[in-house]
């Protein structure tokens, strides 16, 4: 009996204390102090961000033209070789041997053509020996000039400046040369400059080409496009580049196309393999409103912001263009320069909610902050 006694006070003391709440500012069935600002305008740049992998601007794996046995290797493992340089040399004495002895048949052939072309002027000789003479000559001169490319050979040269990779055979091998089944030597990458690819999407591609198109009615379709990458560890966009290639077509499973972008690369930061962020330019500076992007709500597809109309919010549906560099999302269309946009309490603000406005400039402010904007 006395539960059932003690269950209505509890019920009574509950209603009370929820009219007590409802009467305060800033509960839930009363206005919301919520501090508010205006969108700030100024002048921006939009971009469009990718993701993509750097590659060296040339790149050889190292193979001889030549069999043999490997008789010195000339490079430390992964240092910078210049263009010409001896990285690998093969046993060149079968190499030499084959050399002398095409120079002298080659000059024996010579001195018999240069006796057949006086008895050719004496008459002591048929055209035909003449000209067996000369084949002789000219193909003892073929077999020298082979030879002696086969010894220059021997000596494996880098084929430009760049930084070679490991040697991946070790002295005393057999290894095989020639145009098939050669045997890998090392690899080699220019440094610099460095190349950037990465792919935009069909939609990019129509926008860029509609720009490119607008350009060239402005008389800039030769500039260089610039470009801007930042690497995982870094914070801004701080290696410049430009466009210098965008392939033919769309790839017909991905629906992408790939561009290239080249980057000086002095201080040899950047390498091979490395992702970085890259980010261009689709406008001109412009002038804009910016809000920050925290405040921006999702309806399914639509992004609002709260803003404040006859002391009530209410949901504005905007047109959002990019991320500034200081996290404020530029709109395009949709908002008032002199609107009052919510920044505050947003988690206890509903369409139709009535609004105590707080901003800077108000005693209110400070506590309002403090209260979890």
């Amino acid at each position: 009996m006395r539960y059932l006694l003690f269950f209505p006070v509890l019920f009574m003391l509950a209603a009370c204390g929820g009219e007590e709440q409802s009467s305060d500012a800033g509960g839930w069935g009363g206005p919301i102090q919520a501090r508010v600002m205006a969108p700030e305008k100024r002048e921006v740049v939009e971009w469009d961000e990718y993701t993509g992998r750097f590659q060296a601007a040339e790149r050889v794996e190292i193979r001889a033209r030549v069999s043999g046995y490997i008789d010195e290797i000339k490079f430390t493992d992964g240092q910078i070789v210049e263009e010409g340089e001896v990285l690998f040399i093969i046993d060149q004495r079968p190499f030499q041997i084959a050399v002398d002895s095409s120079k002298a048949t080659y000059e024996q052939a010579s001195r018999e053509f240069k006796r057949a072309e006086g008895l050719r002027r004496a008459k002591a000789i048929s055209e035909d020996d003449f000209d067996q003479r000369l084949s002789d000559m000219q193909v003892a001169k073929a077999a020298y000039d082979a030879a002696a490319l086969d010894l220059e050979w021997s000596e494996v040269k880098a084929p430009f400046k760049g930084r070679v990779s490991r040697n991946f055979i070790d002295v005393g091998n057999l290894i095989s040369g020639g145009e098939s089944n050669a045997t890998l030597l090392t690899t080699i990458v220019s440094i610099n400059p460095i190349e950037f690819y990465f792919e935009g999407s069909e939609a990019d591609v129509l926008k860029y080409i509609r720009l490119h198109a607008h350009q060239k009615r402005e008389g800039e379709r030769d500039q260089p496009w610039p470009v801007f990458v930042k690497l995982q560890d870094e914070d801004d966009f701080v290696h410049q580049g430009y466009i210098n290639f965008v392939d033919n077509e769309l790839d017909l499973d991905t629906g992408t196309k790939q561009v290239r972008a080249i980057f000086n690369n002095d201080q040899q930061l950047l390498e091979p393999g490395l992702f970085g962020r890259l980010r261009i330019t689709t406008t001109k500076p412009f002038e804009a409103l910016v809000i920050p992007d925290h405040v921006i709500g999702t309806e399914q597809t639509r992004k609002y912001v709260y803003t404040v109309n006859d002391g009530k919010a209410s949901r504005t549906y905007l047109e959002l263009g990019t991320l500034t560099e200081d996290n404020m999302r530029i709109v395009k269309g949709g908002l008032d320069a002199d609107a009052q946009i919510v920044v505050g309490n947003l988690q206890m603000i509903q369409p139709g909610a009535e609004i105590i406005p707080v901003t800077d400039d108000t005693p209110e402010a400070q506590s309002s902050q403090e209260s979890g904007e």
